[in-house]
């Protein structure tokens, strides 16, 4: 079946919440779906099949259970295992009172103007009055987190329009599932408090629509926005950003001559400014790729290196025997396509992670350093 989307969607929400303007922006810029949002169609579509048969995901190893079948992939032992690890995850949450609901569809058009979604999974806890709802995030690039998922909490309130007439919710549990890297994240929020955010996004979703919305920079919301190459409002930002830091660019940059208010300004805009400069320089190469020229620009032939003939292994088998091969301990991802989650635990550990400066507003704990005297020696 093919799938609708929605003008102001709960998976874009994080962009028009916090720039009403983007929706209009991006209306204008082809959306192209990449081989790897296929691959995480793929996957919802296995959890799904699975919950509702009551299936192990790696019956259909080697099977294409796509609804659509322009679209279709091949089940993987590795894909197999990582939605089922999300399986697992869902049906711990299960109790001797309680319904699991999967691939719902739900309507929050009241507070959104033709609002709906599609939910991965949920459990109604008729004991608890705690409803659990499960997004499964297949992709590995950028680590999601419940806390405040604005995706998340549109699902729950449409859910929440289904299920009123049962008066028995008193709040809402968010997860994420990112099994392929071992993300378990989760956030609960009450009922109460789920309905002010809905007030909050009503209000939000109507300036979207309004004709000429205004966009509003933020790296939030430019992060995945596919018109921020051509912004007006970005670059002007980014402009004034750098302007309000160097009284005169001209000269060399010398960063203690700076007071703290301007240094704060480049590290609240950094990522966001790099970002951009990434997206123009983006937009400017599949321009020159496709046959365009742009003054002062050219395609060249970066470096590369010597990789092996197709039938060099057998020939250096010949001439080395033994020698042709280098023997090392697989990686810990490797390792974790062929063991249980469990075992790889066992068999790892994290050391300290390289300190790293962020806002004060990120949700990580505060590490405070107590430089040893010893080591200036």
């Amino acid at each position: 079946m093919t799938k609708k989307h929605a003008k102001l969607s709960a998976s874009g929400s994080s962009k028009w919440l916090n720039c009403p303007g983007s929706v209009e922006a991006e209306s204008k810029i082809p959306n192209k779906q990449s081989v790897y949002a296929e691959e995480g169609t793929l996957a919802h579509e296995l959890a799904d099949i699975c919950l509702k048969k009551q299936l192990e995901a790696k019956k259909y190893i080697g099977y294409d259970v796509l609804y659509a079948p322009e679209k279709s992939g091949i089940i993987t032992e590795e894909m197999a295992k990582f939605v089922q690890e999300y399986i697992d995850y869902v049906l711990a949450h299960e109790t001797k009172n309680s319904q699991l609901y999967t691939e719902d569809r739900v309507d929050f058009s009241n507070i959104v103007p033709d609002g709906f979604g599609t939910m991965d999974a949920a459990i109604l806890d008729y004991d608890t009055g705690i409803c659990h709802i499960f997004d499964l995030k297949y992709g590995r690039g950028v680590e999601v987190s419940a806390v405040e998922n604005t995706q998340a909490q549109l699902y729950a309130l449409g859910f929440y329009n289904e299920l009123k007439c049962l008066d028995i919710i008193k709040s809402f549990k968010i997860h994420i599932v990112q099994p392929r890297i071992f993300n378990y994240s989760s956030w609960e929020i009450t009922l109460d408090d789920l309905v002010k955010f809905g007030e909050y996004a009503s209000k939000k979703a109507n300036e979207a629509l309004a004709p000429n919305a205004p966009r509003t920079p933020g790296e939030k919301q430019c992060k995945w926005c596919n018109a921020k190459a051509t912004c007006p409002a970005l670059k002007k930002h980014t402009e004034e950003t750098i302007l309000k830091s160097f009284d005169d660019l001209n000269k060399d940059i010398m960063f203690n001559e700076l007071n703290d208010e301007q240094l704060k300004l480049i590290l609240d805009n950094k990522n966001l400014i790099e970002d951009f400069l990434k997206s123009v320089e983006q937009y400017i190469y599949d321009r020159v790729l496709n046959g365009e020229k742009f003054e002062g620009y050219k395609l060249v032939e970066g470096r590369s290196n010597r990789k092996w003939v197709d039938d060099a292994e057998e020939i250096l088998k010949n001439k080395l025997g033994e020698d042709a091969y280098e023997k090392k301990l697989i990686g810990i991802t490797a390792a974790g396509k062929k063991l249980k989650k469990d075992e790889v635990e066992e068999l790892t550990y994290k050391p300290e992670g390289k300190l790293q400066l962020v806002l004060a507003s990120d949700k990580r704990k505060e590490v405070t350093k107590t430089i040893d005297h010893f080591d200036k020696i």
